[in-house]
Order: C-alpha cells, then structure tokens, then sequence
C-alpha cells in the first residue's frame, strides 16, 4: 500500500477525534515540569549575570578587610602599603536602641561609618542620596523596618548608649547583604565620630572591624605578586581579607544550592509527568490495538501503521512542551518575587532564551523517551489480530532491543540533567541512584503483592473484595504503573515537607514555666547587682546567671594554631582556629548538657597544673580531638594550660545560652569577665518595660526578647516554607495530573469489564464495589511504600545534610496515607460514573 505523509497525517487526525480528551491529558502531563524548568533555569542564568555585572557593587569595595580587634601598627603598615585609590571603615556592634518618642527598645546593629561607603555604586536610602559620614553631628539612617514598626519618621530621635541620635533618613538595602540580613536585629547607620560618646565599646564588648579599599585597576593588589602571603601574614594577626571575586564566588555556591534545588524538584515533576505519559499513551493505545491490525489487513506496512500512531504522540507532546514553555516564560517573572528576600540586588526581568533552548531540549528528549516505550511494541502487531483475539503479541516488548534502548537512554538522560544541574558528581549521582532506588523499591512492592493476590484472592471473601483484588493481578492490571506514579509522587512531595517541619522543630521554644524569654547581655560585673535588682523589682525571677571570659586558642597538643592552620590547609574546621571563644565557668552542668565522653570535673585550679576542660562536640569535630589532649588559650593575655577531661553534647537549636569551652570553678574568678542573665516576663508589656528600665540604667547593656526572635525564626521560615512550597506545587500539580490521566484512560477498560459482569448478573452496586476495592487498595500501598521511603529520605536529608535530629511524624505520615488512598479512591470512582448503571445492551450496541 503506498501513503503519502499527507494520508498519514489525515488518517491520524481521523483516528484522533474521538480520544482527543485523553491525549490532552497526555499533554498536560509535561507541561508543569516544563515550566519548572524554563522558569527556574532561566531565573539561575538571570542571576548568574546580573551577579557578574554587579560583581563590585556585592562588596562595595575591591577589597573588604575584617577584623574583631582594632588594626596593630603592624596590620595597618601592610594595608597602608597597597596605596589604595579610597577608603572607608565601620565599626559593628549590637547593643539596644531606645525610641523616646514611643518608649519602645528593639535589638540593632549599630555600624559606625567613616568614608562615603560604598566605594562603588550607591547606598540606597530614602531621602536619596544621604550619608551619615562628615554630618558632624549625632544623625542616624534607619532600616526601613525600624520604621515601618516603631513609626520612625525624619527628625525623630534614637538613644543608642548615652548619646540621641537624630533620623536623617533610611536605607532599603546595603552592599553584599541581604533583605534577611536585619531580620533579627535590624541596622543603623551613624557616624564613627561618636561610637565612643555613646559608651558601648568596651571591655567585653563584641565589636567587628571592617575597613573598605577600592584601587586603580593597574594597583590593585589582588593581582600582584605575593598578595596570597600578605593575606596569610594578615590571616596569623586575625585578620581576614575579602575579594570580589571571592564573595561573588561564596555567594555563587549559596545560590548554586538553591538553584539545583529548585531544578531538581522542576526535573522529578518532568519525570513523573514521563511516568504519566508513558502509562497513558500505553492504556490509549492498548484500545488501538485492533485498528493496527485492521490497518495492517488493508495493505498498511509495519511502518505507516506505527507512523500514524506516532504522528498523535508526537503532536500532542509537542503541543504539550510548547504550553509548558509558555507557561515557564510566564512565570518567570514571579520567581524573582519570591527569591527577593534572599537576593542582595533586585534582578531585573529577563528571559534566558538559551536556557529555555536547553529545557525544552530536555523535555523534548525524555517526552520522546517515554512515549516510544508503549509505540514500539505496535510495531509487532499480527494482522491476524485483527481476526483472532489470541493473536497476541504481548510479551515481546521485553525482547525488543529498542525498547531497553529506550530505557538505557532515559537513565543517561537522567544523569546527564542531574550532573549539569547539581555541578557535583557526587550529588548528581546520589540523585539519580535514590531515584532509582526508590522507583525499583515501589516497583519491588506492586511485584510482590501482585504475587501474594494471586494466593490469597480465591478466599472466602464477598464477591466484590474477590473481584477488586483479582483487578489488581490479572492481565493488562495497572497496578505496576498506579503504585509507581503515587508511590513517587508521595515520596518526593513528603520528603520536602518532613524535612522542613524538622527544622521547623527544632527552633520551637519550649513555653515552660521555668524556661526564660529574654536574655540580657555584655552586663559588666559593677552592674550584675544592680541588672538582678531591676529585675526582681519587676517581680522576674533570675533563671540563668553566668559569666563570660573571652580567650583565643594558642596551641593543640603543643602545635600552634598558626601552624594547624598552614598545615591543614582551607579545611572547614579552620574556624575552630580562628575564632574569639567566649567561654564560661562553673562548678555543674546545666540538663540540656550530656557529657558523652571522659569525666567532668566541676573544681581546680591554676596551681594544680593543666586545667581540666570540657569541650562542645562540634569543636572536637572540628578539630579532631579527643579525650586527653592538651589545649594551651591565650585569656587576655594570659596563657593558661589545659586538657580535654570530657566531651560535652549542647542542644544548640534551643533558645538559650551555649558555650563550646566549659572550665570548671576556682580557675577564671579572676579574669576580666562579662555576664549573661537570662529571666522570664509573663507577658510582651511586661518584657517591654524591663528593657526600658535596663536600658536607661545600663544603656550598655543588650537585651535579646526570645519571644519576638522567635517571631523573627517563624517569618524567616515562612518564607523558605513558601518558596519550597511553591516549587513543589509543580510536583503536587503533576501528580495529580498524572493520577487523573492514568485513571481516565483506564475508562475504556473498565467500561468492558463492567458490561461483562453486568450480564453477567452483578449489580450496578457490585461493579462500584468492586472499583473502589481496586482503587482503594492500589492507593493504600501506594501511600504506605511512598509514606516509608520519604521518611527514611527526610532522615537521611536532616541527619547528613541539615545536621539535626528526626523525629518521625507518625501522625502526618499517617495523614499522608490516608490522604493519597482517598484522592486515589475519589478519582477513580468519580471516573467510573455512569459505568455501572448503563445496561449491557447499549454498552454493547455503542463500544
């Protein structure tokens, strides 16, 4: 018979007219991963660029140095060698803000400038163009939400220490910092010129000291010569310096992790909306069967009978990536929106045409995939099919080569997306092998029960549990297929959601009745007496009391910390090194303390030799400690001899004071200390005055309210709550598509079945009761195989990657169950309307 591809083309348009409901369905199947795809790659190019022209403005400067102590002659003699173009510094402090005009205290960091900072672009402030520096007088610039909550307006005053500061104005957005980054304790900006009028740098005080350099391009030390050991004879002087390039490249990899994150929730919608066409087109085509053969008797070779098959699939994808496409295009615009809290520049719209070019490559490939899976097999059709119902060919797909080709080419297709989305072949290949996993696990699952029915679906059950149950392993059964689709669906979507409401759980404040909610510190000891006195004159009790000493770590097991430093090279436990301890004493440990290695020790002294200590589990880790080893810290001057005498576990998700280094009593008493009170108010405006009255007697000293933190936690949550539930919405939209499609294209099947036993006899009641048992029970396992894996991924995610303990949320695991079995169930009953009723006869007379 020869065919033009016009007649190819007609006959498949023909053909299509009374199934195009169902091949829409095959569409809608890839359109939410598509658009996932689109929006989110474009998005991360967008960014990777506007990144990359606003790479000095993320600094501010060409070099960023810091420091936690002021610069020594010797830090500032290299510094001033660079000879740089300009220049500006910062001293950061937190401490507490008094609003006279309401009486009102807040948490801030205070940053006095010097030098028109930033060195490039513009500071954006509302009136624009402002500065504090060379006012020559006490004026402060706001952050915009000190404003929006204590009703800030311009001239308005704010007490910061013992000087009033008048409001000139306020800033939306720094350089290098995020919309988050004031979240706790929002900025001011004032002159340095008065940071010592207002009497809050002292002893004990945590001060961070930043000086900003910005050079000519010819002079520009980053790229001379033995730069790498100036910033190494820095570093040993505790010092750090920062480059464009380096904090372009830190906040590179944080939007790198986000951006895969996003990608692979947008690629597993794909691949479930793979897993969707493939069954549909497999059931849709199963009802073409006879017409094949019948083509196959008219003369049509192997070849046109497949190709016309082959014209629907692809139109109908090829319609369906088009409308993803479009839909990702859209909403490329609100991704940006959503991100803005955690982006340190507003990014304007723009489409990436390349990477649209590359995800509707990717689509194109694994919709073609998954599609050719069912296609092939019609190229086996008998023409004696159409003739003899036996005539079947089913079976031989699994001997076809193109067929495991298929398969071979959707896991390289995989892997492929995984390794260039993740930029690690670690990462990508525990994805794609959890993937794989997780599909054979549910696979594993339909296979056995389809075994055990077989056994246990003859017993003394009622006629529609025997039939429901046999549904499940008979021939052309959708049983592999229904589990796999909900079973993936379930684990993915739940994985996201356990693994947020544990980290969720672990900033909860527990509202006890001896739990303190408000922390005060940098209390020095001439005020202790009179801070406890404010306080039980309130009517507060003391929950906490305890003393801070600040001490630097010399040596390890008789090693500087210089040389640990050289020698272990940009390991990540350097931080151990490096940083300020602020630790303290005392004679017992407190119950949110575990000692989980060697003895504690509550009592010493510097006379008996080295002092035994007690160290946090992370600095071990950091340091690879052990029991028994010698520490030597330099407090204040002061060296003091030590060795680690046991290993102590901190709850550090709860919102209280923790120490990494624990002495014991009788060896610090002596050392300039600072201390810490935590009480408990019973309610907001009790907190608020006790602040107001600490701060007008102590304007030093720094309150932190645990409950209004807590309130901070939960919108910063909210928000990564948010943007996770945003993307995984793809997911939800996808699975559901796919649930729907795969049910609705078994219409035509159980339409046969249910006209059988109608005449059977059964009733219209029967043939419902046996749907709902096969739905019911392909949702229950379903739910329960998916409900299982995405715990045991939430735990591997928070233990591994968040670093925190699960708890399992058997409730909502439970809820989970049930939900799916019931969506499962709702779906597929509400498909099945009007099957049961219709008589044997016109059924019959019309299929």
């Amino acid at each position: 018979m020869k065919a033009g591809l016009a007649w190819l083309f007609l006959m498949a348009w023909r053909d299509s007219r009374r199934n195009r409901r169902k091949l829409t369905l095959f569409a809608l199947s890839v359109v939410f991963g598509i658009a996932a795809l689109v929006a989110v790659n474009s998005f991360s190019l967008s960014l990777e660029n506007e990144m990359e022209r606003q790479s000095k403005d993320l600094l501010g400067a060409d070099l960023e140095i810091r420091s936690n102590e002021p610069l020594d002659e010797g830090a500032r003699s290299v510094i001033e060698a660079w000879n740089e173009e300009a220049a500006a510094s910062e001293i950061e402090f937190t401490t507490m803000a008094l609003f006279p005009k309401t009486s009102q205290t807040r948490l801030v960091r205070v940053k006095g400038m010097e030098g028109r900072f930033p060195l490039y672009g513009t500071l954006d402030t509302v009136p624009a163009g402002i500065h504090v520096e060379g006012a020559g007088e006490p004026v402060a610039i706001i952050e915009e939400s000190i404003r929006a909550q204590f009703g800030v307006e311009i001239d308005d005053e704010v007490k910061i220490g013992e000087v009033k500061f008048r409001v000139i104005g306020e800033f939306l957005k720094l350089p290098g910092e995020t919309m988050m980054s004031g979240t706790f304790a929002p900025r001011i900006l004032i002159p340095m010129e008065f940071v010592e009028a207002t009497n809050l740098v002292q002893f004990g005080s945590r001060v961070r000291y930043r000086e900003y350099l910005r050079f000519n391009d010819a002079d520009n030390p980053v790229y001379a010569s033995g730069f790498g050991e100036t910033r190494r004879e820095l570093r040993e002087k505790s010092v750090r310096v920062s480059t464009i390039e380096e904090r372009q490249r830190d906040m590179g990899r944080t939007f790198d992790r986000m951006s895969s994150y996003l990608n692979m929730v947008g690629f597993v919608a794909l691949l479930l909306g793979g897993v969707g066409i493939a069954g549909g087109v497999q059931v849709y085509l199963k009802s073409k069967v006879d017409s094949v053969a019948l083509l196959r008797c008219g003369g049509a070779s192997v070849m046109q009978s497949f190709a016309i098959f082959c014209i629907q699939i692809f139109v109908v994808g090829s319609l369906g990536i088009l409308l993803g496409v479009s839909l990702g295009v859209g909403m490329r615009w609100l991704i940006p929106v959503v991100a803005m809290p955690f982006l340190p520049f507003e990014l304007p719209f723009e489409i990436s045409w390349a990477s649209v070019w590359v995800s509707l490559g990717f689509g194109a490939v694994f919709t073609a995939l998954f599609s050719m899976l069912p296609l092939l097999p019609l190229r086996k059709i008998s023409p004696l099919r159409a003739i003899r119902s036996f005539a079947s060919n089913s079976g031989e797909a699994n001997k076809d080569w193109l067929v495991w080709l298929c398969y071979a080419g959707i896991a390289g297709a995989t892997l492929i997306f995984t390794l260039t989305q993740t930029r690690s072949e670690r990462e990508g290949g525990l994805f794609v092998l959890g993937l794989g996993a997780a599909i054979g696990v549910l696979a594993g699952v339909s296979t056995v029960l389809r075994i055990l029915l077989r056994k246990i679906s003859k017993g003394g059950y009622s006629y529609a549990w025997k039939q429901g149950l046999a549904n499940l392993h008979r021939p052309n059964n959708r049983t592999l297929l229904l589990v796999v689709t909900l079973g993936m669906g379930a684990f993915l979507i739940f994985t996201l959601y356990f693994s947020e409401q544990a980290l969720l759980d672990r900033v909860s404040l527990d509202d006890g009745e001896d739990d303190p909610n408000i922390i005060l510190f940098d209390i020095q000891p001439d005020q202790k007496d009179g801070v406890e006195k404010i306080i039980l004159d309130a009517g507060m009790p003391i929950r906490l009391q305890e003393p801070i000493v600040t001490m630097r770590l010399s040596s390890v097991n008789g090693v500087s910390t210089g040389e640990l430093r050289r020698g272990r090279g940009e390991r990540d436990g350097n931080w151990a090194l490096t940083r300020e301890y602020r630790s303290t004493y005392r004679g017992f440990l407190r119950e949110d303390e575990v000692i989980t290695s060697g003895e504690w020790i509550g009592e010493s002294s510097l006379d008996e030799g080295p002092v035994p200590i007690s160290i946090e589990q992370r600095i071990v880790e950091a340091l690879s400690l052990k029991v028994g080893d010698k520490m030597e810290w330099n407090v204040q001057g002061l060296p003091v001899e030590t060795y680690v005498a046991s290993i102590r576990d901190v709850d550090w998700e709860q919102l209280s004071p923790n120490f990494f280094v624990l002495f014991p009593s009788g060896v610090l008493e002596a050392a300039p200390a600072m201390f810490i009170t935590a009480t408990r108010g019973r309610n907001a405006e009790e907190l608020a005055y006790l602040q107001r009255d600490i701060i007008e007697a102590y304007p030093n000293v720094s309150a932190v309210d645990l409950s209004m933190l807590l309130g901070s936690l939960k919108d910063v949550f909210d928000k990564v709550r948010f943007v996770i539930s945003f993307m995984a919405s793809f997911t939800i939209l996808t699975g559901i598509i796919v649930l729907i499609s795969t049910i609705l294209t078994s219409r035509y099947q159980r339409m046969k079945e249910s006209v059988l036993l109608r005449t059977m006899g059964a009733s219209a009641r029967q043939v419902r009761g046996i749907m709902s048992v096969e739905y019911l029970m392909v949702g229950v396992l379903a739910a329960l195989t998916g409900g299982v894996l995405s715990l045991a991924a939430a735990w591997g995610v928070t233990k591994f990657v968040f670093e925190i303990d699960f708890s399992p949320p058997w409730f909502k695991a439970g809820m989970v169950v049930v939900v799916v079995s019931m969506l499962t169930l709702g779906i597929g009953l509400a498909n099945s309307v009007g099957i049961a009723k219709r008589p044997p006869l016109e059924a019959l007379r019309r299929d």
